[in-house]
């Protein structure tokens, strides 16, 4: 058995646990900064210092059963990486468990939320993300980082929040398929209205959600590819989770674009304090 997520002493087995965590490293199409192939590594041995109490659910997640598997090996094409990916995720699924993916880049997410979309039906997709990555084809391939949203949105509804960088054909796009897409000057705005207007977009579907670390501001989150200023801090991207976890059956998650910078230890902790959090509104708030 690997590296588990919180540590060996609070891990669960395969069998009894709710959430099983898939480290993806995967980088091939990193377009700026690399290293987000190491993020997953990276999150489970932070995860090892969390604080298991969490203090604003007043709960301890773990005891909901966490199982980290091996990490995948993955072809370094990432059309050939998707069903890789596709695969660990349907498992996981079709033992009515709860698939955590850690990226990796973004494209791992393709993977994912395709089989969340042919184990539940339509989805619901949350897309936290400074970026829109609605681009049909990027450098020569229609699985980049950049066009994971655009294959997602195949899958489901789409919601997107946090963004901050996009083409001017991506805007054209979201305009042409009526996306509304909740900017993160939005957000800083009013975040309350903001927070109304991503919940009045869920449609009841099972939920999957896709978090892009560089949603983050820089401040908080400087080890990503392509940081973008003017991101969100933790009690805003905290509280847009617990409210629509809240409200959804929760089909997965993935995290990714971690890509670890020696000496920067706080980015590492800060997105592996993300997933437990992540884990804890998803055990708690149905309960």
């Amino acid at each position: 058995m690997g590296v588990q997520f919180l540590g060996a002493n609070h891990a669960s087995s395969r069998q009894k646990c709710r959430f099983i965590i898939i480290p993806a490293p995967f980088d091939s199409t990193a377009s700026y900064g690399t290293g987000a192939r190491l993020g997953p590594s990276r999150i489970l041995e932070a995860s090892g210092q969390l604080e298991l109490f969490d203090e604003e659910l007043l709960a301890e997640p773990w005891k909901a059963g966490i199982f980290t598997e091996e990490a995948l090996e993955l072809p370094v094409i990432p059309k050939k990486a998707e069903p890789v990916i596709h695969h660990a995720v349907a498992e996981v699924l079709s033992q009515n468990k709860v698939p955590v993916l850690l990226g990796g880049d973004h494209s791992v997410s393709i993977g994912a939320v395709r089989a969340a979309a042919e184990h539940f039906g339509p989805l619901d997709i949350l897309h936290l993300d400074a970026h829109a990555d609605l681009r049909d084809e990027y450098q020569g391939s229609s699985y980049s980082h950049a066009c994971v949203m655009r294959r997602a949105l195949e899958h489901g509804n789409l919601i997107q929040a946090g963004i901050r960088s996009l083409s001017r054909k991506e805007w054209q796009f979201m305009e042409s398929h009526q996306l509304r897409p909740i900017f993160a000057s939005r957000i800083r705005q009013d975040y309350q209205r903001a927070l109304d207007d991503i919940l009045s977009l869920l449609t009841g579907r099972p939920l999957y959600i896709t978090i892009d670390v560089d949603c983050l501001d820089p401040s908080i989150m400087p080890a990503t590819g392509t940081p973008e200023p003017g991101g969100l801090f933790w009690y805003e991207m905290t509280g847009i989770l617990r409210a629509v976890m809240g409200r959804s059956e929760l089909a997965g998650f993935d995290v990714v674009e971690l890509a670890p910078v020696p000496g920067l230890h706080h980015a590492e902790f800060t997105a592996a304090r993300l997933v437990y959090r992540m884990i804890g509104y998803a055990s708690e708030l149905a309960s």
